[in-house]
């Protein structure tokens, strides 16, 4: 307490927001993004009640683990990278990810079949290899 009866604000250390190296916001959002899409939870938001989280950062932690990329996810449990920079960053190869998952092979073939199985080869595996 100050003299005139204020309190002074101090700066909380950021050793508070990391748990056992891990950003403690982030796993909780992860976590329930985990349950949400596995269907333990019948919602985000109850996902995010049971874990300690909030809906946004649960939506963001969605878009994270459908794209599949386990650099990135490391990246933000690490604290290096922000969920939701990352949600927003990798927003569409998530949606990409997650339709090619949940399409039938007739699907597929009928992808390849409108985008041209010659740009899709030039475009999409050329590149990767």
């Amino acid at each position: 307490m100050r003299s005139n009866g204020m309190s002074r604000r101090h700066r909380q250390s950021a050793r508070r927001h990391f748990r056992n190296g891990h950003r403690a916001a982030a796993l909780r959002a992860i976590t329930a993004g985990g349950l949400y899409l596995s269907k333990a939870a019948p919602s985000i938001a109850a996902a995010a009640e049971r874990c300690g989280s909030n809906r946004l950062y649960v939506k963001a932690a969605i878009v994270l683990l459908q794209s599949e990329n386990m650099t990135l996810r490391t990246n933000v449990l690490e604290g290096t990278t922000p969920l939701q920079g990352a949600a927003k960053a990798i927003k569409q190869l998530g949606a990409l990810v997650h339709a090619y998952r949940r399409a039938s092979a007739a699907d597929r073939v009928a992808f390849a079949k409108t985008v041209g199985p010659t740009v899709l080869f030039d475009t999409s595996l050329v590149p990767a290899l």
